[in-house]
């Protein structure tokens, strides 16, 4: 499914202001912006008591998408079959679920307002000024001369606070280090 695909099925709101449409990509699950803010302002399942991380990043045109997401083996915790949500497969790639969400009088125009504001505060992941870079990384770890020099960045380094893409850096770079070592 492309992004056009996915901005598509977010923009028509229409009587589906509650419903969270959950996108399957790969062994992911995905809920893209009117959904991501559905599932980080009205939280059911785990992410009542965890709450989910969202991620924001802009695409061409100044759009920015937001988006939370979880494996497909998680969705019983994100997602429960309870009987408290609607739960509707509506392809093999996309889940929808109605949530229950008071809205008060708002009309589908006053969420796309608030949408729109809840994606305006979110910092954006995929500009410079926003992440680190492995230039960073390097400065923070340099560079080794010995096995045990790798193994301390190896126990120093905090997955948790890395990228992926940083992480995947990290261990290309620990590899090189290593071949230089031999």
């Amino acid at each position: 499914m492309t992004i056009a695909d996915i901005i598509k099925i977010e923009s028509d709101r229409e009587g589906k202001a509650n419903v969270v449409h959950l996108i399957k990509e790969g062994n992911f699950y995905h809920a893209n912006d009117w959904s991501a803010w559905l599932m980080t302002k009205f939280p059911i399942g785990e992410a009542a008591t965890k709450p989910m991380r969202v991620t924001a990043k802009r695409l061409k045109e100044g759009y920015v998408q937001a988006f939370v997401g979880f494996p497909v083996t998680s969705l019983g915790k994100y997602v429960p079959n309870d009987g408290s949500v609607l739960f509707v497969p509506v392809s093999d790639t996309q889940i929808d679920v109605e949530i229950p969400a008071d809205f008060g009088d708002a009309t589908v125009d006053d969420l796309r307002k608030m949408v729109d504001e809840w994606k305006e505060t979110l910092p954006l992941n995929a500009e410079k000024g926003n992440r680190r870079h492995g230039d960073e990384v390097h400065e923070a770890m340099p560079r080794v001369t010995r096995l045990s020099d790798i193994a301390s960045r190896v126990l120093s380094f905090d997955i948790a606070e890395h990228t992926p893409i940083e992480a995947m850096q990290f261990i290309r770079d620990l590899q090189h280090d290593i071949a230089a070592l031999f």
